[in-house]
């Protein structure tokens, strides 16, 4: 279940703090589907949800923080 503190969106800059991936890997998992899609927020943003990048993470125990 989502509580609605998951229905956020984080920046790159967040989702690396969360996962303690670099840039590269996280584009080069999302070119292969292995991470959460981003999502357009604006004309010149992207975001991803917490609770996709949540749920990726405690798939990965060496990742979940």
């Amino acid at each position: 279940m989502t509580s609605a503190s998951d229905d956020i969106f984080w920046s790159l800059k967040t989702v690396r703090q969360k996962t303690g991936l670099s840039s590269a890997t996280i584009y080069r998992y999302m070119a292969v589907d292995l991470f959460p899609a981003r999502r357009k927020l604006g004309p010149n943003r992207v975001g991803w949800l917490a609770s996709e990048v949540k749920a990726w993470s405690e798939k990965r125990p060496e990742l979940g923080r």
